[in-house]
């Protein structure tokens, strides 16, 4: 069954039109204005013959209101549309790339083996030392595809939560993230909550553990810190994720809180029913988030 189209825009205006003026003819004909300008004139110690007016201008002010909301809720649309437009172009790019090393690396790689395939077939009798270094070289093309593999895998999913589970994959990838920097990595997660944190839905889990990537990427990028803490409260109906670092703090000039970074950080949150909150933490930057944890 197809649903009823909507009413366009002009047809709901024409319908207004007629109301009124089908109330208009009824007031003329039954003088409306007069009877209850008579009606209340006897209660002119209450004041009620002022209603009338008073009652338009609350109309217009409720017009006024209502304009001013839809005024705001198409400006909310254009930024949400803006935003579809950027992540699904952000979602092609990293596509893109991915298609792009699958047909660089493992394309090459496939050939190389092919090659040194044949050529260890040939060579196996004749000349057993070229025989074993080509099949060293094909132990080496085989090594680079399981690396490019994992790689891509750990960007399309982190691999450790389904493994370790989120407690445990947070403090594993603060200790990478701080090995290849500069920036020492806290993690602080209270041991009674461990089992509340296996709990939650793998949604939940995947947005936490790619706010807090996200996070310290940008601290890599623009913070300049020296240290940053990650505090991870889980309660019976609430998570609470706390990033904190000492760094340049949100208003230096790299950090543009319209990014797509923080942006996606928000989006992520937001479709949790969550809150997330920039704050300077002077120094540094603070970020708090609050994720309801429905109850299944």
């Amino acid at each position: 069954m197809i649903p009823p189209k909507a009413s366009p825009a002009w047809r709901d205006f024409v319908r207004v039109l007629v109301v009124v003026l089908v109330f208009w003819l009824l007031a003329m004909h039954w003088e409306l204005s007069e009877k209850i300008s008579h009606g209340l004139h006897q209660y002119e110690h209450f004041q009620l013959d002022e209603m009338p007016l008073t009652l338009l201008v609350l109309s217009i002010g409720l017009a006024w209101f209502a304009f001013q909301r839809m005024h705001e809720v198409s400006a909310l649309l254009i930024a949400n549309r803006h935003l579809t437009q950027r992540l699904m172009s952000a979602q092609e790019d990293e596509r893109r790339t991915l298609a792009q090393e699958l047909h660089d690396e493992v394309g090459q790689a496939c050939t190389a083996l092919r090659i040194e395939a044949a050529y260890l077939g040939k060579a196996i009798h004749s000349d057993p030392g070229a025989a074993l270094q080509a099949a060293q070289r094909i132990d080496q093309s085989s090594l680079r595809m399981h690396n490019l593999a994992r790689d891509m895998l750990k960007r399309l999913r982190p691999p450790n939560l389904d493994s370790l589970g989120l407690e445990e994959s947070l403090k594993e990838l603060c200790l990478s993230w701080a090995q290849h920097g500069t920036t020492a990595c806290h993690v602080k997660i209270d041991a009674a909550q461990v089992a509340l944190s296996s709990g939650l839905s793998d949604a939940l889990n995947t947005a936490v553990y790619r706010v807090t990537q996200e996070a310290l990427t940008n601290v890599a990028k623009h913070a300049k810190a020296g240290q940053v803490w990650v505090n991870l409260d889980v309660q019976p109906n609430l998570l609470l994720l706390t990033i904190v670092d000492n760094g340049l703090g949100l208003h230096h000039k790299l950090r543009d809180p319209h990014g797509l970074g923080l942006t996606g950080m928000q989006e992520r949150i937001a479709s949790l029913n969550g809150h997330i909150l920039f704050e300077d933490a002077q120094p540094g930057l603070r970020i708090r988030v609050h994720i309801p944890i429905s109850k299944a």
